[in-house]
């Protein structure tokens, strides 16, 4: 067997160039895999030297990643990544991962390819991390191909994740030879409101010895001086309204508030919507139609998870919505057979209230707002039988009508209230597919009565406890924003 190259390579004929499926990789499991994964002789690899790799993803050095999907839903990423002694020579680096970004092995063609964590197979693994880290990969129904990672056109759409069975190797065992290699990863990396919070967390982990080796990069920069801005931080004011605190209401003015030019071009520059850099960045900044069921309902509920998501979102996507990306197109194509309009659209900010914004599934006819639904068959065959179950946000009343539930458990009824009330539509449509011969075409009457409830009650909460983690989160720098999002607020 060549150990330069993964096992069973040349079996494997079709490579996938679709990042937005790409595995949930963070720099806990690059320093795990480089710094503390087992090497061929059984020991820690130590590998201090490859993190460096760094520069060489920085310095434009790694190709295109192509992947290819094992029967077990593990990923093999594929690319092609430049020589620092031979500029004109690319080697072949390979990472076996699993979706959740536990990095099993790696390979590359170059002279210490043998050791399996060279630069070359670091500078792969730091592309990923990017990738993962600015939210430019995950699955939403309203996905579409990411252009980040130019490159191959071959395409093959792997399927869901399933569960994997992990297992730490028996001494004596081939690491080499076993493709069921484990190296624990680092999950969940917590976000530190401040250095000695950083420090403390450190202080009281397992790699805390790593940070006392002198003369190394991670050593200067435990022990450096935190940063601080150079400008004075104002102090927040009352929470009231929006314009009660002045810092909020100062960043609220800059980031947040849209005339009507910028509203039109803002909802035609984002109709590609989570492959926009600039549709991410503008709904970090507000509650949305989709997010808006998970705002907590009692004033006592502590906020703090549901705000750190919509910041800073984990969620990647599960087979619930990569169902929903494969078939929402082919449900609106079949819409569009039977002699209907469809148009697409983008963001849509509210013109009363700034902070809220929806993105739809396309405007129906014109004049009708659509909201697609692909629900995967579980425990039942028909959508008659999914309503009939009770469970889903979808009744059947005694006349023989569909009505969607007020306060069911998915929200549907509002989110489509509220993209209602955004895109300024009077009438919605919930369409439920599963196929040309079983799908549900639901009217939707706009509710004012409750928009004006529901308005009230989430503009309270963004005012109170939202926009101020929000300017707090800016400034202290752990929210940053795209140079096109920054170009477009000037």
């Amino acid at each position: 067997m060549n150990n330069l190259n993964p096992p069973g390579l040349d079996k494997i004929t079709t490579w996938a160039d679709d990042m937005r499926v790409w595995p949930n990789v963070m720099y806990g499991d690059v320093y795990n895999f480089l710094i503390s994964s087992k090497a061929v002789d059984g020991q820690e690899m130590k590998n201090f030297k490859s993190l460096q790799s760094y520069n060489y993803f920085q310095s434009g050095n790694v190709g295109a990643i192509t992947h290819h999907v094992y029967t077990d839903n593990t990923f093999l990423m594929r690319a092609e990544v430049r020589s620092s002694q031979t500029v004109s020579r690319m080697n072949s680096v390979y990472v076996h991962s699993t979706q959740d970004g536990t990095v099993k092995n790696g390979w590359c063609s170059c002279m210490a390819g043998r050791c399996h964590a060279c630069s070359h197979v670091g500078a792969l693994l730091w592309k990923l991390e990017h990738a993962v880290r600015n939210s430019l990969t995950g699955i939403a129904c309203t996905d579409e191909s990411a252009q980040w990672n130019k490159g191959t056109t071959r395409n093959v759409e792997p399927k869901a994740l399933s569960n994997i069975t992990f297992k730490k190797p028996k001494v004596g065992e081939s690491v080499m030879d076993n493709n069921e290699d484990y190296v624990p990863s680092v999950r969940d990396t917590p976000l530190f409101s401040s250095d000695a919070e950083f420090k403390a967390a450190i202080k009281n982990s397992p790699i805390s010895k790593l940070f006392e080796i002198k003369g190394t990069t991670v050593y200067k920069s435990f022990n450096c001086t935190p940063m601080s801005n150079v400008i004075i931080q104002e102090e927040h004011g009352e929470h009231t309204s929006i314009s009660s605190c002045r810092k909020c209401y100062t960043f609220f003015n800059k980031y947040i508030e849209l005339n009507d030019t910028k509203r039109k071009n803002l909802e035609h520059g984002t109709k590609g919507q989570s492959s926009s850099v600039l549709w991410k960045d503008a709904r970090k900044l507000r509650i949305t139609a989709s997010s808006a069921t998970k705002v907590p309902i009692k004033d006592t509920t502590d906020a703090t998870s549901f705000i750190r998501e919509h910041l800073h979102p984990k969620f990647t996507g599960n087979k619930y919505t990569r169902h929903g990306t494969q078939q929402e197109p082919v449900a609106k194509e079949h819409l569009r057979s039977l002699e209907n309009t469809i148009i697409d659209t983008g963001m849509y900010v509210s013109t009363e209230e700034q902070w809220l914004s929806s993105s739809s599934d396309g405007i129906l006819n014109g004049d009708t707002l659509l909201e697609v639904k692909c629900p995967v068959p579980t425990k039942w065959n028909t959508l008659e039988e999914l309503i009939n179950g009770g469970k889903y946000d979808v009744i059947k009343t005694t006349e023989g009508h569909y009505q969607i539930k007020v306060k069911g458990s998915r929200g549907y009824y509002m989110q489509i209230q509220l993209t209602m009330y955004c895109t300024g539509l009077r009438k919605g449509k919930l369409y439920l597919w599963r196929c040309p011969d079983d799908f549900i075409l639901i009217n939707v009457d706009y509710d004012q009565e409750y928009v004006r409830e529901q308005v009230q009650r989430l503009k309270d909460f963004y005012v109170r406890k939202m926009i101020p983690r929000i300017v707090d989160e800016v400034d202290s720098d752990r929210l940053t924003f795209s140079r096109l999002f920054c170009n477009f607020m000037r």
